[in-house]
């Protein structure tokens, strides 16, 4: 079963195959699983989804957990490959997903959702707000739309940004300075920090725009080409009528 993501009501067809799904699973076995990175993400550009569970922890999954150093090294084996084939975490980081029925272990971030680039154009949301199954991990909810369902996002018109007035607050702004003890953790939440500020700055002093609910962003200059002859074709095709060869030259077109 696959999901049609070229109809408009985005049906589940048996016809298309044009959604991929990966559940791994591995009971930990040491410092090694049973499911290696080379299998879990594939090679080809197909619209594919992975998700699995095996038990090891990422700090780009759960920044705020401290991490052991075999951790580190397990898990980053299977984030660099993730990497490696354009798969992007779709988790909402620090975001727990197993609550131990035992008090003498922590929640943590263990379910874990890629998408390829192929699939990310049409996720959605990531969410575990389902009801209690009875397990120790929560079930998770997956959004993919289909980009005709949904609607065009508001984002900064860069025409019209006055950048003569926001250099001089670009230059007066303050940041703040590098962590005097630099771990990985403190780095990021730095550079988050002023990225945010920046943003903002930027952000705030632009005009936004929505582009209309009838926009195609996938219309190019040659498509309006091709259109043109389509059209010109069949013109010709009603008012002539002569040609056998017309009505197929406008089908084909």
């Amino acid at each position: 079963m696959a999901v049609n993501f070229d109809s408009p009501e985005g049906h589940f067809d048996t016809s298309h195959n044009l959604f991929r799904l990966y559940n791994a699973f591995s009971i930990p076995s040491g410092h090694t699983r049973s499911v290696s990175p080379v299998d879990l993400y594939p090679k080809d550009n197909f619209h594919t989804l992975v998700l699995w569970d095996l038990n090891i922890h990422h700090s780009a999954s759960d920044s705020t957990r401290l991490l052991a150093n075999y951790d580190q090294f397990l898990s980053s084996s299977y984030f660099d490959r993730a990497s490696a084939q354009l798969f992007s975490l779709v988790n909402r980081p620090g975001v727990y997903t197993r609550f131990p029925f035992t008090s003498n272990h922590h929640p943590a971030v263990l379910d874990l959702s890629f998408a390829n680039t192929a699939l990310l154009q049409y996720f959605s949301s990531w969410n575990p707000s389902l009801p209690p199954t009875g397990s120790d991990q929560t079930a998770l909810t997956i959004i993919l739309s289909t980009p005709l369902l949904k609607p065009p996002p508001k984002g900064p018109n860069w025409k019209y940004t006055d950048w003569d007035d926001i250099s001089p607050l670009l230059a007066d702004l303050m940041l703040a300075a590098p962590p005097f003890l630099r771990t990985p953790h403190s780095l990021n939440l730095c550079f988050d920090e002023c990225l945010g500020k920046i943003t903002h700055l930027v952000t705030s002093n632009t005009l936004t725009k929505r582009p209309s609910s009838y926009s195609k962003p996938w219309w190019t200059p040659e498509l309006t080409q091709l259109r043109r002859i389509h059209h010109h074709t069949s013109c010709l095709m009603r008012k002539k009528q002569t040609s056998p060869a017309l009505p197929r030259v406008a089908r084909n077109t």
